[in-house]
Parts: C-alpha cells; sequence; structure tokens
C-alpha cells in the first residue's frame, strides 16, 4: 500500500465526520507522510497503524471532543457521539472475540441505561397519572361523600403537583445519565484499542 492508497482508504474510514473535521484530519496525515518522506512511508503507515484503526481513533476522539466543547449538551447531540463512538468501535481493526466483546458490553450498557431511564419515566408518568386519577375521583363522590371528595381531591392536587414538580429533576438527570454514558463508551473504547495496540 502506497500513502496515496492509505490517505484514500482514511478519506473513505471517515466520511461521517463533519467537511472540516475530515479535511483536517487528512491535511494532518498528508503533512505527517510529507514531513516523513518519500522513502519513510511504509514506515510512517505501519507506525501509524490501518486506516481503520486511525480512523476509528479520530472518529472517538472526535465524538468526545464535540461532547465536551458543545455549551448545549443536547439529547440528540449526546445520541450522535454514542453513534459515532460505535461506529469508531465497529470499524476499528479488532479481533473476533474483542469484537464480540466489545458489541456485547455496548448492548448490555445500552440496555441498562434505556432501562433505567423507562423506569424513571414510568415513575413520573404513573405519580401524574395518578394524581390526576385521584382529583377526578374526588368530584365524582364529591354529591356522595363530601369529605372524602375532598381528600381524593387534595391527595389529587398534591400527587399531581409533585409529578409536574420532579419532572425538570427527571429531565435533567436523564441528560446527565446519557452524558456520563457517552463518556463512559469513550472511555471503553479508548482501553479496547490501547490493549489491542499493547498485544494484550
Amino acid at each position: 500500500m502506497d500513502r496515496a492508497s492509505y490517505l484514500k482508504q482514511l478519506r473513505g474510514k471517515l466520511r461521517r465526520l463533519p467537511a472540516h473535521e475530515l479535511d483536517a484530519a487528512l491535511t494532518y496525515y498528508e503533512e505527517y507522510f510529507a514531513e516523513a518522506g518519500e522513502e519513510n512511508e511504509q514506515q510512517v503507515m505501519s507506525q501509524l497503524g490501518s486506516p481503520s484503526h486511525v480512523a476509528s481513533q479520530i472518529l472517538a476522539d472526535f465524538a468526545l471532543k464535540d461532547l465536551e466543547t458543545s455549551s448545549a449538551k443536547s439529547t440528540k447531540k449526546n445520541m450522535s457521539a454514542i453513534w459515532l463512538i460505535i461506529l469508531a468501535i465497529l470499524s476499528a481493526p479488532l479481533s473476533l472475540p474483542l469484537l464480540a466483546t466489545a458489541i456485547a458490553l455496548i448492548f448490555s450498557f445500552g440496555a441498562v441505561i434505556v432501562s433505567l431511564i423507562l423506569a424513571i419515566i414510568a415513575t413520573v408518568i404513573s405519580i401524574f397519572a395518578g394524581g390526576i386519577v385521584a382529583l377526578i375521583s374526588g368530584f365524582l363522590i364529591l354529591t356522595e361523600h363530601w369529605p372524602t371528595a375532598l381528600l381524593f381531591m387534595g391527595a389529587g392536587l398534591v400527587v399531581t403537583g409533585l409529578g409536574v414538580l420532579l419532572f425538570p429533576f427527571v429531565t435533567r438527570f436523564i441528560k446527565k445519565t446519557v452524558l456520563v454514558s457517552v463518556e463512559a463508551l469513550g472511555r471503553l473504547f479508548h482501553k479496547i484499542t490501547k490493549k489491542r495496540k499493547g498485544g494484550f
């Protein structure tokens, strides 16, 4: 493989990056090759590793850097960072057992996080719905037994209010959980690729 085909393969692996990031990465590696000289191309390629390995490092680093520098850490940005890291892991030239382990870890980690988020959302919705039901029940029995009706209506208002108050905290917690998950996924990727490079 020569320098041109190496850079062409690298460009193909990095096609999901934004155009300016793709150009910056390719410019860096073109200059790296140019500084080493034509006679050292093979040495540079063996030092860098395969285009897949370099691309996987660039994708993961971009995802984490983009996440850290963003002022508005939206859920959409977190999800795109997760997909970039997953893509980096899958495009890394890992051995089959290591790749299978990485995929299993990603899916089990994702399943735990999604389950936690769904459980929290279901709890808040249940509290809110329970309050609404109690409030409606209070109105329905108002003519039959007004003290019980007032009790139901008061409890309904308190529980509904609690559900409404919990909503911003739950939203913040979910965003923080997704952010921590992305960072943990990035650390997992770097650990996997370092182990592979170290020969473990």
